[in-house]
């Protein structure tokens, strides 16, 4: 038994073997021509190697005939000479079989036995001069639309012959349309070949549109024929009752804007009236609320106002600026009646608003029918602007009995005076009331002397009807300032000052606020701040609202530069002041978007000019005693949590927004200006050492402002740094913040040997984990040699994690490249990338940027890429810049080798197309390699992909 299934097992792995030999031809076909091959069922080398084997293992097992071995040889040969011919001969040959006049079957065959890849095919359609062979290869395979999105050789036949065959070539087209015209995708090749062959293959699109309506780039393309030929009557009539379908909006709403111009731009007395009323049965398909939506932000303005100007809501408005646009051109040429008829379809709302406006500019229109179309309007729809001009032509041509008492009747009886003011007090005029006042203001005066005192009433309550509603548009602003930075400039600072605080917020000014005059305010000062700085409590006494003194001292800040060391002490002055709260807060708005409700902004102020004060080595005109405290109460005070309240964003972004770690930068900054004037206090220590046991959030973020200063703290005092470290770094802090305090330092600090080297089981936690900018510290360390950073310590290392040793790879990359980088570090980075090569082959990718590295010689970086490239079979990161750079030197087997493997390697076809152009001037250039078989390979590769002729 044991036997038996020794001998299945052995079967199973024999019958597998097949699907091993099938993905190893595919991969040599895919090195040598950078395409899968072709696989429609007459072409498909792949195929035909297999039915060859099955057939071979036939013979073998059950005996086979002289004749059938040699026919068998003879599809072998045939099979190699397929896949391995030199492509100068390959090329030769199809161009060959591309100029016979009158090919035959076996010319197909010989065809067939020279097309391996998509380009193969290509090459050849791109090389025909008639139509002959297209009706051979039209009943194969080889003209069907690809399905692994790979160009369509037909597109290479379309652009040769088009010009002289484009009737021809609708046909073929048109039925390879229809051979799969039930798939999208499918469709999309002959439908965009139609395009290209102009009105001949006019016919496709329609037969690809109407199977496929919803498809925006089908949709396009049609589109784009009607726009190239709007003489095409039949076609763009046909298309629009695909395209302008309200079913069809969502997927091509861009295409129905762009065809309504071509639609609308060949309307003529012939064809006007059948484009109408496609447009009105187009239109009817809209769905109610999209209607009433469309009309009321149209408010009672003419249907033709929607040509000028069209809303942004949907494709409706583009419809009915079409129906405008078509009638506008119609109105003078065709008879009222069919006008009017031709826009029966329209749903009851529009079709009012089309039927006044064709009345309206209609100059044949009969009296009677504008009266009678009147008598109608009036009782049952408010009035149009295009109702105005009608009006006018009955009062002109008609004498007073022949409408007044019809109109009368219209309207309808006025209302009894306390029903009226019943229903105004409840807001709840009836719409027949509404009705007859809006037409009052249309309508000649003694049609309205019935309604005369309830339209006044009416008035009372909602104003005097108006002819003209002016359509809705939609409004946007920004907050601004009653008066610019300007003007404010050119006022002294205390009249400036007066004018602040005289100025106060009208609801009548929109997005006008206290808080923008503020903004205008600190412009200004900034600007200017020397001379605003002359006498700050002042100002502030002046200005007096702290939303107006934060903005100012905030321009304090900004301009602190030009504040001179009398000036200091004042601003310092003014700090103290702000902190009494001196005034009361008056309120300048609904919110604190508007205004500052209290004196806490003032105070965050007031840190921030200290911190500017330090930053441009001004100091605090002898206050500085009033500093530190300030400073130690703000940082003590942890109450206030940080303006940006998400717990996903990092430690130093909620920091830096928050009131207690921006008053330890100040720290930072005030301790920065004593060591430069050589008096450096121990209060600032003092305040450092206070925040290192906080935990939590608070303890996250105070060390998100200190961590990253650890070199700096040693710069001021490396006794300092040795005191704090424990506590800072070491095993003296709280649990866990060791480790952050790690992981802030490496993500915003400057790399440090020290904190590299002391605490380096914390820096490969936070490589690792991924934080931000740790690899990169560490490949610094190693290229300074810090001890337990050399390569092959790094690369042991690193290797725990997949996908590490190419991050690394491209982390060294982007540290050594740019101009006036150590030359002494090439020897290290090109030790760690050999050591890379040796022992993990399959994390190489990164590498590519070390394209950019120039301190690495030539010699060693192609060897090393070439060898990186071998490893990775051409795949790489940076493709063009490794392509660039073996371009740009002298050429070489090694630089040509290196492009060729990035030609079959890649897999995108744009990187593809940019490699080659490198490899195309790096052929040009290496005359003197013509002979060598790397010259060679590159050539073949280039011409197997049609990269080169």
């Amino acid at each position: 038994m044991q036997r038996l299934f020794t001998t299945v097992d052995a079967l199973d792995v024999f019958h597998k073997q097949d699907a091993v030999h099938q993905r190893r031809l595919i991969a040599v076909i895919v090195n040598r021509t950078g395409t899968e091959p072709l696989t429609a069922g007459d072409v498909a080398p792949i195929t035909s190697y297999q039915r060859i084997l099955s057939r071979l293992d036939r013979g073998v097992h059950k005996g086979i005939a002289i004749g059938a071995a040699r026919a068998l040889w003879r599809e072998c040969v045939s099979i190699l000479r397929q896949l391995f011919t030199p492509p100068e001969i390959r090329i030769t040959e199809l161009d060959e079989l591309a100029r016979l006049q009158a090919p035959t079957s076996q010319d197909l065959e010989k065809l067939k036995l020279l097309i391996v890849s998509p380009y193969h095919l290509r090459r050849f359609m791109g090389e025909l001069d008639h139509l002959a062979w297209l009706d051979l290869l039209v009943e194969t395979q080889l003209l069907d639309p690809p399905v692994d999105h790979q160009g369509w050789p037909m597109f290479s036949a379309v652009d040769k012959l088009k010009e002289d065959y484009a009737p021809e070539l609708g046909g073929i087209i048109e039925r390879i349309a229809k051979k799969f015209i039930h798939t999208e995708s499918a469709s999309w090749y002959p439908a965009r070949a139609a395009l290209d062959i102009g009105k001949h293959g006019h016919s496709t699109l329609r037969l690809c549109l109407k199977k496929h309506p919803r498809s925006p780039a089908i949709s396009a393309f049609a589109v784009s024929a009607c726009e190239k030929h709007p003489d095409a009557e039949a076609f763009i009539e046909s298309v629009a009752n695909i395209a302008l379908n309200h079913r069809n909006w969502e997927h091509s709403q861009v295409y129905v804007k762009n065809f309504m111009s071509a639609y609308c731009s060949e309307v003529t007395q012939n064809n006007g009236l059948r484009r109408v009323k496609i447009l009105a049965y187009r239109i009817s398909d809209v769905p109610e609320e999209e209607l009433n939506y469309a009309l009321f932000v149209m408010q009672n303005a003419s249907l033709g106002e929607y040509a000028a100007d069209e809303s942004e809501r949907g494709v409706l408005p583009t419809l009915l600026g079409g129906m405008a646009s078509c009638l506008n051109t119609l109105a003078e040429t065709c008879a009222p009646g069919d006008l009017l008829a031709s826009v029966s379809p329209l749903p009851d709302s529009v079709r009012e608003r089309a039927r006044a406006f064709i009345l309206a500019n209609s100059q044949d229109a009969e009296i009677e029918s504008i009266t009678q179309e009147l008598t109608s309007a009036i009782a049952k729809r408010d009035p149009l602007a295009d109702d105005d001009v009608l009006i006018q032509r009955v009062v002109d041509a008609c004498p007073e009995d022949s409408y007044v008492s019809a109109w009368r009747t219209s309207l309808g009886p006025p209302p009894e005076l306390q029903a009226l003011g019943t229903a105004l007090a409840e807001r709840n005029v009836i719409d027949e009331w509404r009705r007859a006042y809006r037409w009052s203001a249309f309508l000649p005066a003694e049609v309205c002397a019935p309604w005369a005192t309830a339209v006044a009433v009416i008035s009372g309550a909602y104003g005097p009807p108006a002819k003209r509603r002016e359509p809705i548009r939609a409004t946007f602003g920004y907050g601004r300032s009653p008066i610019t930075s300007e003007e404010l400039s050119a006022m002294s600072p205390h009249e400036a000052a007066q004018w602040i605080a005289n100025w106060s917020p009208s609801e009548a000014e929109w997005l006008v606020s206290a808080r923008e005059l503020g903004r205008a305010l600190e412009m200004t000062v900034s600007s200017n701040c020397e001379e605003w700085a002359r006498d700050p409590v002042v100002i502030a006494s002046q200005l007096r609202h702290p939303t107006y003194i934060a903005h100012y001292m905030q321009g304090l800040a900004s301009g602190a530069s030009a504040i001179g060391t009398e000036a200091a002490g004042k601003a310092v002055d003014l700090i103290e002041l702000t902190r009494t709260h001196p005034w009361p807060v008056v309120v300048l708005g609904k919110d604190d978007f508007d205004y500052d409700p209290t004196w806490r902004p003032t105070e965050h102020a007031g840190i921030s000019l200290i911190k500017a004060l330090a930053q441009s080595s001004i100091g605090f005109g002898g206050r500085d005693e009033y500093v530190w405290s300030v400073l130690a109460s703000e940082v003590e005070d942890r109450s206030e949590t940080s303006g940006i309240i998400s717990g996903s964003v990092d430690y130093l972004e909620t920091a830096i927004n928050r009131p207690f770690t921006r008053a330890l930068e100040a720290v930072f900054s005030v301790i920065s200006l004593e060591h430069k004037e050589g008096n450096v206090r121990p209060e600032g220590l003092r305040i450092i050492d206070s925040l290192l046991m906080l935990t939590g959030r608070d303890g996250a973020e105070a060390r998100a402002i200190i961590a990253p200063k650890a070199r700096f703290i040693a710069y001021i005092s490396p006794a300092w740094l040795e005191a704090i470290a424990p506590k800072l770094f070491g095993d003296e802090a709280p649990p866990a913040m060791e480790q952050t305090a790690v992981d802030l330092a490496l993500q915003w600090g400057q790399p440090y040997g020290w904190l590299l080297e002391n605490y380096r089981g914390f820096v490969r936690d936070s490589v690792r984990r991924g934080v931000q900018n740790s690899l990169t510290h560490c490949m610094i360390a190693m290229l300074w040699k810090v001890q337990g950073y050399a390569p092959s310590e790094n690369l042991g290392f690193l290797s725990e994690t997949a996908g590490k040793i190419s991050e690394a790879g491209k982390a060294l990359g982007l540290a050594l490249r740019g101009e006036n980088v150590p030359v002494e570090y090439a020897g290290t980075a090109a030790e760690f990338w050999r050591l890379a090569l040796k022992e993990h082959p399959r994390e190489l990718f990164g590498f590519g940027w070390m394209a950019e590295v120039k301190i690495i010689a030539d010699d060693t970086w192609n060897s090393l890429m070439l060898s990186t490239l071998s490893a990775t079979r051409g795949k790489i990161d940076l493709s063009q810049s490794v392509a660039e750079r073996a371009a740009d030197q002298g050429q070489s087997e090694q630089t040509l080798a290196i492009l060729d493997s990035l030609i079959r390697g890649l897999e995108e076809e744009w990187d593809r197309r940019e490699v080659a152009a490198y490899a195309r001037s790096s052929l040009l250039s290496a005359t003197s390699l013509v002979d060598t078989a790397n010259y060679r390979r590159l050539r073949n590769t280039l011409m197997e992909r049609g990269l080169i002729d």
